[in-house]
């Protein structure tokens, strides 16, 4: 009869999967008298090594103790020992590799990855009971790298040391696991290994090195196989290959991408995690969803603030992921939902959800991270004799953007209640040519028009949806009702292309923005346009969106530079020569459609729209016109790495004192960058200050030669004579629309975008300077062209795509030739070709490389001696099981500042402190981290004690 359960416990169950160091996690099912205890020497084990489980506190009167393999009662047993008799038998579960000692401890020698798994030691009494089971838990660490010992499995890479450069520079390809027996190695201009690119070749046996066809003379190998290469130039960048020749006659070759730092600072910054407000600017009574971009994958949990600050009663939500579970917090109103993706929806917004929310989340390494969205709520106006039920017709197009070959359902909002038929139309104009589709309610069909192109379905609620979009479908597309007392209504929405993937190599055409995208009463807006025509002979404007006399507003022509206004000319339009349009002192029947209209030089009219939505302003008796609130504005809205910005303020208070400007969006000291006294028109500048921020008497604010770690919010705090405080805030983004815009030749070349990839994630091959006469477009997951390496390929004038042999179901190809790979995984990496054939049938090819990486695992760090005397030495290896991953040194929790008592390693993983002193003292751990992820070992504790 047994006298314990052996049933596991329960943290040791959840925490196996958890554990990713080697580790014994043990379970003591004991009698209360009991004090037998389990501890493990070496606290972590790897793969190769011995490990010895200490048994401690055995009792005199016991018989027998058994080890077994697993913790239930048929588990195979190890061996057993009999105290009395000193005698040892072994049992099934013997592998040959075990030692078991008479003070109970179980040694095994040269573990494996098959040793993981749970050890139990039966106490046995005189009485064949089983007084006590006590079980614990083996994790081996895998052997695949080592402290200073790489595996031989390990793979050759390359590293560009910077990671890219600037013109006239030096950069190191930096090589990382030669083979051991090597015997000599090759490096070559392109990813084909052929004599004609060879750069050099360096012979191990006698360390020399030979220049080859492609030696410029600023190329030099060092004996451990890395290119130095210097005064870099532009037709540098590209691709470099190593190949190396082991004693065995074996091959191995690596590939690098060199880089020019535009590149880098614009298109492959860290993801960092960001909230999307949609729709941007919600009505009151509507619901908004936030939604959150880059949610890391190793969170533990995440929480929602209605508020900048981090307080309890702020909280709207506490989302746990280990269980699964939302709490609720004191800023709950019951409208809003969470998902653990770590989005929110709002629902009936008022009001008062306008303002700053803070989404803050807690990583696995208890690190945490920031986020903030501002929320803008537009109160609606409602007219009083209008009653609910007259909301007027509108569309919405979901999503706002769409990327060529895919999907968009304009949505139809407030359709009448007696609704009889409905129409839609391709263009601004209802007419039958350009007719889409019709749709009759009695009858519940539809029937095509002149404009259906076959991709285009209409349902019962009136919505549309477009399939496969292409570019010629970006435009406005009207939509009339007509009900059964044949009144008709008429909506329009305008169709935009995702210009961040797929429209930047077709023909610029001709936009007109609204800046603001929503104007309030008595406001001014700028219709800015772009890619207006360095050639043209006149342009007119008109509202409505019709061409005739008594709509004109202004015609402008070129050859005289002067302009005629129209009757629909009010005396508040200011024109520009770039075809750009002010309107101040707007009111509400400025709102709808206007439409500009321009003669080019062959006489070919060119036509662009744009929809004007006026806000009412509904002021505040208590409140005054010249009360307007404090405001900034980004200009231009989104900023290009290394440019500057201007952080424009407006409705400054008439009695400013001074003004704050702060680098975040709580305005507190050490996050403050310079400070403004109006009396003496003297600035300040504060903590955060990088010598690149001015302030101008009117309070804005210019960021010169902008980085990535720039983007995010920026704060204004004003103080007045009268020692009232005003806040305002602004977020700054980098524009990552321009990667390719930053080459400087208009050679063909591919960006993968991000450049190092995750797991799972997706990546964009970026196609720059693709040539306007191509005929058809080749993926290939090769170097070389052959049919099975094919993943697609793309002929521009049937618009269609055949798959290859190599398509896997991930990949999209887009018209302007770049590739999209989603759910990527590590089978995912290496080069890929891309073949463009011309209607010469000349063809030209360009090679990208696809780095793909596993987030990291836990690492952990072993000590010499925990406890040390001052003047002796003690040395930190840190263990991973990574490749290729940079290690990072911590010292109570802070990054470890070396002293000239600290050495450490070639690859960092050992820290070596001689002679040891007092303030040594204190917990260390060691951060690895790859391109994708890092993470940080449990901290060892150091203890320091005198002689």
């Amino acid at each position: 009869m047994e006298a314990s359960s052996v049933l596991p416990c329960k943290w040791c169950t959840h925490l196996q999967g958890l554990l990713l160091t080697a580790s014994f996690l043990t379970c003591c099912h004991l009698p209360t008298t009991a004090q037998i205890t389990i501890e493990l020497e070496p606290p972590q084990v790897i793969e190769g090594e011995n490990v010895l489980i200490r048994v401690n506190n055995l009792t005199e009167n016991l018989i027998t103790l058994a080890w077994f393999r697993g913790m239930r009662i048929k588990s195979p047993q190890i061996g057993q020992y009999t105290p009395a008799t000193k005698v040892t038998v072994l049992g099934p579960g013997h592998s040959g590799r075990e030692t078991l000692y008479s003070n109970g401890s179980l040694q095994i020698y040269n573990v494996t990855q098959e040793d993981i798994g749970f050890y139990s030691l039966r106490i046995i009494n005189k009485h064949a009971e089983i007084v006590s089971i006590t079980s614990i838990y083996l994790n081996v660490y895998s052997s695949l790298w080592t402290c200073e010992h790489p595996s031989p499995h390990a793979k050759l890479t390359i590293e560009s040391v910077p990671p890219g450069i600037s013109e006239g520079g030096s950069v190191l390809l930096l090589v990382k696991n030669l083979p051991q027996n090597l015997l000599s190695l090759f490096w070559y201009k392109g990813v084909i290994a052929v004599k004609k690119f060879e750069i050099a070749r360096h012979i191990k046996a006698t360390n020399s090195s030979v220049p080859g066809p492609a030696h410029t003379g600023r190329e030099t190998v060092f004996s451990n196989g890395s290119l130095l290469l210097q005064e870099v130039m532009q037709s540098d960048t590209g691709f470099y290959t190593l190949r190396t020749m082991s004693t065995d006659l074996k091959d191995e070759v690596a590939h690098v991408q060199l880089y020019m730092d535009t590149y880098l600072l614009t298109c492959y910054h860290p993801l960092q995690v960001k909230i999307e407000s949609l729709p941007q600017n919600v009505a009151v009574g509507k619901t908004v969803l936030l939604l959150v971009h880059n949610l890391p994958e190793d969170f533990q949990a995440f929480f929602w603030y209605k508020s900048a600050y981090r307080r309890d009663t702020y909280k709207i939500a506490e989302y746990k992921r280990a269980m699964d579970a939302t709490i609720l917090g004191s800023a709950y109103s019951s409208r809003e939902f969470i998902y653990n993706n770590g989005s929110m929806l709002i629902i009936d917004v008022t009001e008062d959800d306008a303002g700053y929310f803070l989404l803050e989340i807690l990583r696995e390494d208890l690190k945490i991270e920031k986020a903030y969205i501002q929320l803008h709520v537009n109160s609606f106006v409602s007219n009083s004799k209008d009653s609910a039920s007259t909301a007027r017709l509108s569309i919405e197009s979901v999503p706002p953007s769409i990327v060529e070959g895919g999907s968009v359902l304009l949505l139809v909002h407030n359709l009448p209640k007696n609704l009889q038929s409905l129409f839609w139309y391709k263009g601004m104009i209802a007419e039958k040519k350009s007719e889409l589709i019709q749709h009759i309610i009695a009858t519940s069909s539809s029937l095509p028009g002149p404009a259906h192109s076959g991709r285009e379905t209409v349902y019962n609620n009136g919505s549309l949806l477009l399939q496969r979009v292409m570019q010629n479908d970006t435009q406005f597309y009207t939509l009339q009702t007509m009900d059964t007392d044949l009144k008709y209504e008429v909506a329009h929405v305008q169709l935009q292309l995702d210009t961040s993937l797929s429209t930047w190599y077709h023909p610029l055409q001709v936009k007109i923005e609204s800046l603001p995208r929503n104007v309030a009463v008595g406001k001014s807006v700028l219709f800015l346009v772009h890619n207006f025509p360095e050639v043209f002979r006149a342009f007119s404007w008109y509202k409505p969106a019709y061409k005739s006399h008594t709509s004109k507003i202004v015609e402008y022509h070129r050859f005289t530079d002067s302009a005629t206004v129209g009757a629909a000319y009010r005396g508040i339009e200011v024109i520009f020569t770039n075809g750009s349009m002010v309107m101040i002192d707007v009111t509400e029947d400025d709102a709808g459609f206007y439409m500009l209209e321009i003669l080019r030089e062959d006489f070919k009219v060119e036509k662009a729209y744009v929809q004007l939505h006026v806000n009412s302003f509904v002021p505040n008796s208590k409140v005054s016109v010249s009360t307007a609130r404090l405001s900034i504005e980004s200009v231009p809205p989104s900023i290009v790495g290394g440019e500057s910005v201007l952080l424009l303020v407006h409705n400054l208070p008439k009695n400013l004192q001074s003004l704050f400007w702060y680098k975040g969006v709580i305005a507190e000291e050490k996050s403050e960058l310079i400070q403004h006294i109006i009396a003496t028109s003297s600035s300040l500048p504060g903590p955060a200050h990088s010598g690149r921020e001015t302030v101008y008497s009117n309070g804005s604010l210019l960021l010169q030669r902008v980085m990535q770690n720039d983007t995010g919010f920026y704060t204004l705090l004003t103080m007045s004579t009268d020692l009232k405080d005003e806040i305002a805030h602004v977020q700054l983004q980098l524009d990552t629309s321009t990667c390719c815009s930053l080459l400087t030749s208009d050679q063909l070349i591919i960006v993968p975008v991000p450049r190092n990839i995750a797991v799972g994630k997706s990546v964009l091959l970026l196609v720059c300077n693709v040539p306007k006469d191509v005929q058809t477009i080749f993926w290939y997951k090769s170097v070389y062209r052959t049919d099975i390496f094919k993943i697609a390929e793309y002929s521009r004038s049937m618009e269609s795509t055949i798959w290859g042999l190599a398509h896997s179901g991930k990949e999209m190809v887009y018209t302007n030739g770049s590739l999209l790979i989603q759910n990527v995984t590590e089978h995912d990496a290496g080069l890929y070709m891309l073949e463009i054939l011309h209607k010469d049938y000349k063809l030209e090819r360009a090679h990208v490389q696809v780095h793909v990486n596993n987030p990291v695992s836990w690492p952990f760090v072993r000590v010499t001696d925990t406890t040390v005397r001052v003047q002796s030495s003690v040395v930190f290896t840190c263990f991973s099981a990574d490749p290729g991953v940079s290690i990072r040194w911590l010292f109570n929790k802070q990054s470890l500042q070396l002293t000239e008592r600290m050495t450490l390693s070639p690859s960092k993983c050992q820290l070596s402190i001689d002679p040891v002193w007092r303030e040594d003292a204190g917990k260390y751990q060691c951060e690895v981290s790859n391109p994708v992820s890092s993470k940080s070992s449990l901290p060892v504790r150091l203890a320091v004690i005198e002689e």
